[in-house]
């Protein structure tokens, strides 16, 4: 009992930093970025819709397992990053 609890415990350690996930932190956050920012409407407007069509294709590759979606997802994520930064 005691070993499989130990066995236990460890594989959680492990497996804790897959869980922390870049996308599912930084979407909600560069939301709020955007609204914030000094950005014509018009620019604010396109680069909402993009983060939205980013994160659903994020959720999409959660859902199927998919880390070729997850990443496409972190590009358009990175891209808007820069655009607001400018």
């Amino acid at each position: 009992m005691r070993t499989l609890l130990l066995v236990g415990t460890f594989a959680m350690l492990i497996a804790a930093p897959a869980w922390a996930c870049r996308g599912t932190a930084e979407y909600p956050q560069v939301i709020a970025q955007l609204q914030q920012s000094n950005l014509p409407s018009a620019d604010k407007e396109a680069l909402a819709k993009r983060l939205q069509e980013g994160e659903a294709i994020h959720r999409r590759g959660h859902d199927l397992n998919d880390q070729a979606l997850r990443q496409e997802s972190l590009k358009i994520l990175d891209e808007i990053k820069v655009k607001i930064a400018q």
